[in-house]
């Protein structure tokens, strides 16, 4: 009989899983710190370059997607899906600078990397305790 037709269903080597544990605690923490507004900018901009469309939208300030989605936010990853179908201007954008405080929110500009002229502003405001973005880069110039 091999070894594993006398194990207990589910019983795995513990050796086998240490690569997997040690990969999921180095990333851990790793990423955009979403506690400033440029961190909460960067991880948005990282969302959409995978078009990883849920996540962006977790980054996204509750009224904006409100106003832009009718009052329903569950079409809201559909929503940027259809708006943004080209993401390839997210993966080079990079946040130009720090933010600077004003009575809308935090704003900051991006601009690609190849091209910092052509920068976009960012609005990050706190809503219900977190940083979320309420102007996002790309919006003005989305599919219609």
């Amino acid at each position: 009989m091999t070894d594993h037709a006398t194990r207990p269903a589910g019983a795995r080597h513990p050796l086998r899983l240490a690569p997997v544990v040690v990969a999921a605690v180095a990333l851990t923490g790793c990423g955009p710190d979403l506690d400033t507004p440029e961190g909460t900018t960067r991880a948005f901009v990282d969302a959409m370059a995978e078009r990883d469309w849920a996540g962006a939208c977790e980054l996204l300030s509750h009224d904006l997607v409100h106003r832009s989605m009718d009052g329903n936010s569950q079409y809201c990853p559909a929503y940027l899906e259809r708006r943004h179908q080209d993401t390839d201007r997210y993966r080079t954008l990079e946040v130009q600078g720090e933010a600077s405080a004003t009575e809308e929110g935090h704003r900051l500009r991006v601009a690609p990397e190849d091209a910092p002229d052509r920068t976009e502003e960012v609005v990050v405001v706190e809503e219900s305790g977190r940083l979320v973005l309420l102007r996002y880069p790309g919006r003005d110039t989305a599919t219609r």
